[in-house]
């Protein structure tokens, strides 16, 4: 290699470093989340499809209708649901009460922990501290965000164990994942959360044993505003 390839390769590599520092990965992913619309359903009908360890439960939202009737639960487990089913449904989404979403998602990062992983044209992926209240989990999980380019909108929060977690005395848990995914709602946005995946397998006092599992998907959006 010639004197002048040396002293270029020597510049090239140095301001590398100066360039990712000069990124703001916790105000990058804060602009991600305020992006997000958390309150999609006051002017958006969807199909929320239920996962869980039992069962498949589809149902529709359409904040058109009347209050009592917003939520029409459409199947279980493929199959047209029971008159107890539906009334059940309803007593449990009448009784479902969110609080505002961007809350939950921040306080799943603990503030101004989040590194740079890896950075693509296509996206970057950071890593991150789970919050305060996470403690338990330390030491014992992989936890990553990724957001696109060039649009900059969070694609998803990702906490999974790589480790036991024992969170008390006679607990302890084999499997964690917790994957929060967003997405565009039509073509031109906006952006809304798409899915919710829970996983958890474990023991507690060597006698109770336990492995749930629960996926919420949100899809088939419509316009539903005036």
């Amino acid at each position: 290699m010639n004197g002048r390839a040396c002293l270029l390769l020597f510049f090239t590599l140095c301001t590398i470093p100066v360039a990712f520092a000069t990124e703001d990965y916790n105000a990058i992913f804060e602009q991600a989340v305020n992006a997000i619309e958390f309150e999609f359903d006051e002017n958006s009908a969807y199909t929320e499809t239920k996962v869980d360890s039992e069962h498949v439960w589809v149902g529709r939202f359409d904040p058109r209708r009347s209050s009592s009737e917003m939520w029409q639960l459409i199947s279980v487990d493929k199959r047209p649901p029971t008159a107890e089913e539906i009334e059940n449904y309803s007593k449990d989404k009448a009784h479902d009460h969110h609080s505002r979403g961007d809350k939950r998602v921040n306080a799943m990062v603990e503030p101004d922990t989040i590194v740079l992983i890896e950075a693509t044209d296509e996206h970057w992926l950071l890593g991150f501290r789970p919050g305060e209240h996470e403690k338990a989990i330390m030491g014992s999980v992989d936890a990553t965000i990724r957001i696109k380019k060039p649009a900059g909108y969070l694609e998803y929060i990702d906490i999974r164990s790589h480790a036991p977690i024992k969170p008390a005395i006679g607990v302890k848990i084999s499997k964690l994942i917790t994957r929060l995914t967003f997405g565009l709602a039509a073509d031109d946005g906006p952006v809304v959360p798409i899915s919710t995946q829970v996983e958890v397998r474990g023991r507690a006092y060597f006698l109770i044993t336990f492995d749930e599992q629960e996926l919420t998907r949100n899809s088939n959006f419509e316009y539903a505003g005036e």
